[in-house]
């Protein structure tokens, strides 16, 4: 069986950083992705769902650098 998922969405905060104590990093964030429909008027209404996302080592690192609140991200895992 293959369990996969593909996230294209807008961070919700700065990533947050820590380093355990064997100097591994790992990092944290909120990822909003958002769904537009239409309803049974026929007006489209938009519904988003946050994700907490979970990177580690160079990818933590790299997040630290690169990403900030509200920057579009596409994560594979």
């Amino acid at each position: 069986m293959i369990n996969k998922a593909i996230l294209i969405g807008n961070l919700g905060n700065d990533p947050e950083i820590k380093m355990l104590e064997g100097g591994t990093a790992v990092g944290r964030f909120s990822l909003a992705t958002t769904e537009g429909y239409k309803d049974k008027n026929g007006e489209w209404q938009n519904q988003t769902e946050w994700h907490n996302v979970v990177v580690w080592r160079e990818l933590a690192e790299r997040a630290e650098k690169q990403l900030k609140k509200g920057s579009k991200v596409y994560v594979e895992g």
